[in-house]
């Protein structure tokens, strides 16, 4: 009687759930319990066979009517003890490796005997039903920017998916491509990988049209153990993508730029070896501008974030769009539409501080994640704000506690809380912990708790109000007491000798006068010689300038007249390209997180404005200071006390000067007290008189030499 009663009520159930389904418009097309099954190899035990599934979920607290819930077993919690929930909340089927002795429902179960391996099988056989264009995207950091991105590119011309939040793994994987239906055109899938055959195990399952790899860093390097581990771990993809798919790489990344694939390579970045390129960037408070380039093509954005990694995404965007052949006003719009999900997670820097703003809502899988975003980011210290997550049920205490024990775990230096929940976060984080009854004690408490270089992260659910956390955070004033370091232009960053050599020859080929290499390699030899002068204070500016391009005349039997329109024709040429020094784009990109950077250069304002601008350098640096605006040149005191001047809480012995001149950068560095680093690139032989206080051949060398200067600092 009893079980007549119940399987009745069972039909019932998943009657109601056919009904529903008809007009659910998110339903995995064509993919019914039996096929599931059939596609994992699994038993499915209980009735409703043929019912369509909705979405793959995880977390029964997410489920609706008619989704495939996966009793994953975690750390500290098993699925199998939710299924009855799941079901409670309209599940039409649970994937399981074995069913409950205490399961009240008699729902559809198919049993496994793993429910990763078995949900990445179903969501692979769901997969091959689309021919949709995917486009998967992986690196070490800025995928979930350049997701944004290009989606938010793609969008203008196609329907398109794209991951959601942190959906970027082996378990998140599957639940976004069981969002794939026929109206998407297209999908923006990201992949997150920590280990070797992870990535075919996610690509096996994406079967990508084309993949974008934003940059190979130091992340999952216990893993992976170097940066060819990770290089090797994440090209993994490539075995899966059709000889004819695009690849689009950050071509400023070494690591990338070396690679070797079979698919076709499209590099973009800064450098000129790059086939789309940034030119003319520059920032504002709110927002980066730049031309992107492609052969003739140029393409001038807006883009509603700043930091060069969004520039960066941008051109994968815009590559993206090219290839899948959106107009210019398309890719205009949408890198315009761009919008890093409101306190989901966007990084900025406030002062002395940087503050990751994660705060829309939480739970402890997100609160997890964004603990170890937090840890990615260069700092002296990283610091967890963290408030109540809501609506966990009965195991929300421990919940908590366990978030405090993960950031510990993790190496966070504090974990600041407020709310009688996050109470249990701070004990969890033993002597880190640190708990405030309300957000009004936290708030006031800031300036004790907080330190220049310090990364923050705030998070809490929506309804804890951890915005006023992060508002607090933001308008917080803190001295900025990070390490500063002046970096010299010309041979140091750009390579002057090759634009010289270039401007020159384009200068002479204008006005029809005969040369040659040694021609080049003559002024050479002059020029220094004027600027040498310069240096000892023999000369004026006005002189070099001109003189050198007389003397040059001279000997090549020109007139000397000429040496205006000389000038005026050579500084213009010079001005409009550049040529990196090798590493220095990758160099930039490290000392911008750990040091305030500026730049200090003996150049023309107009040539160097010309070149910075071109080179896409000049938001890297806090100030440019270039001696003609200054009113004195390198070496003189004159020339560093003015630019120290303008540097807010400067001090000397918390300052380096690296650059390739001795005469210039070592002399004044040591005339004005602060620290002296030679890049000595072409190991030319030292000078008794002059002694820098280090010695570097290569630019890879300085982040490692400028960690072990300011390690105590």
């Amino acid at each position: 009687m009893d079980n007549d009663q119940t399987g009745g009520a069972n039909l019932c159930r998943f009657d109601i759930i056919r009904a529903e389904q008809d007009r659910m418009e998110s339903i995995m097309e064509n993919m019914t319990i039996s096929r599931a099954a059939a596609a994992c190899g699994g038993t499915v035990v209980g009735s409703g066979e043929d019912l369509l599934l909705r979405n793959i979920v995880i977390d029964s607290r997410a489920v609706e009517k008619g989704d495939l819930f996966i009793a994953y077993r975690g750390e500290r919690v098993d699925g199998h003890d939710y299924m009855d929930a799941a079901f409670s909340r309209g599940a039409a089927c649970c994937l399981a490796e074995r069913i409950p002795e205490t399961l009240s429902s008699q729902g559809a179960v198919i049993l496994v005997p793993d429910v990763q391996l078995a949900s990445e099988k179903i969501a692979a056989a769901y997969r091959s039903q689309f021919d949709s264009f995917i486009i998967g995207i992986t690196g070490s950091v800025g995928k979930t920017t350049a997701k944004e991105m290009i989606s938010a590119v793609v969008e203008q011309k196609f329907c398109t998916l794209k991951t959601e939040g942190n959906l970027n793994n082996r378990i998140g994987i599957p639940m976004m491509l069981s969002r794939l239906g026929g109206e998407h055109q297209v999908a923006v899938i990201e992949m997150g990988i920590s280990e070797f055959g992870e990535m075919s195990i996610l690509a096996d399952m994406v079967r990508p049209s084309m993949a974008v790899f934003t940059n190979i860093g130091h992340a999952h390097l216990e893993f992976l153990h170097d940066l060819d581990g990770v290089l090797r771990a994440k090209s993994e993809m490539l075995d899966y993508l059709p000889e004819t798919a695009p690849v689009v790489v950050n071509g400023d990344d070494v690591k990338l730029r070396n690679m070797v694939c079979r698919q076709r390579k499209i590099m973009v970045g800064f450098g000129e070896h790059c086939e789309i390129r940034a030119l003319d960037v520059s920032a504002d408070a709110d927002c980066t501008r730049c031309v992107i380039c492609s052969g003739l093509r140029r393409i001038p954005v807006v883009i509603p974030a700043i930091g060069r990694h969004t520039v960066y995404a941008a051109l994968s965007a815009a590559a993206v769009g090219m290839l899948l052949g959106l107009s210019d006003e398309q890719i205009i719009a949408g890198i315009a539409a761009f919008r890093n999900v409101d306190r989901r997670g966007g990084v900025s820097r406030h002062g002395a501080v940087t503050l990751l703003d994660d705060g829309y809502n939480a739970n402890p899988d997100s609160v997890r994640s964004s603990i170890d975003s937090l840890m990615l980011l260069p700092g002296r210290r990283h610091i967890c704000m963290l408030g109540d997550m809501l609506e966990l049920g009965e195991e929300s205490e421990e919940m908590h506690r366990s978030i405090g024990e993960y950031a510990e775990k993790k190496g966070a230096d504090l974990v600041v809380t407020s709310g009688p929940l996050s109470a249990f976060t701070a004990k969890g984080a033993g002597e880190r912990g640190i708990h405030f009854e309300t957000r009004q004690e936290l708030i006031d408490a800031l300036s004790k708790l907080l330190c220049p270089g310090d990364c923050i992260l705030v998070k809490a659910s929506k309804s804890s109000h951890f915005e006023t956390v992060a508002a607090a955070v933001r308008n917080l004033k803190l001295p900025d007491l990070r390490p500063v370091v002046l970096l010299d232009l010309d041979d140091t960053i750009l390579d002057f000798k090759k634009a010289e050599a270039r401007a020159l020859s384009r200068t002479l080929t204008s006005l029809k006068i005969p040369h040659d290499d040694a021609t080049c390699e003559r002024y050479n030899v002059i020029n220094l010689s004027y600027w040498e002068r310069l240096e000892r204070g023999e000369i004026s500016r006005a002189q070099v300038l001109v003189g050198r391009f007389e003397q040059l005349l001279s000997e090549l039997g020109q007139p000397a007249a000429l040496a205006g329109e000389v000038r005026d024709r050579y500084e213009r040429f010079l001005s409009e390209g550049h040529f990196f020094v090798e590493g220095a784009p990758e160099l930039l990109e490290i000392l911008q997180e750990h040091y305030r950077l500026f730049l200090v250069s003996n150049g023309t304002a107009s040539v160097q404005a010309g070149r910075l601008a071109s080179a896409g350098i000049a938001p890297t640096f806090e100030k440019i200071f270039i001696s003609e605006k200054m009113g004195a040149e390198k070496p003189s005191a004159l020339f560093f006390e003015r630019c120290f001047a303008e540097i807010p809480d400067f001090r000397r012995e918390n300052c380096i000067i690296i650059g390739d001149s001795l005469t210039s950068d070592i002399l004044g560095g040591i005339r004005a007290g602060i620290r002296t680093c030679w890049f000595n690139l072409r190991h030319r032989p030292a000078r008794e008189e002059i002694r820098p206080d280090y010695t570097v051949s290569s630019l890879s060398e300085i982040p490692a030499l400028l960690r072990n200067i300011f390690a105590k600092s």
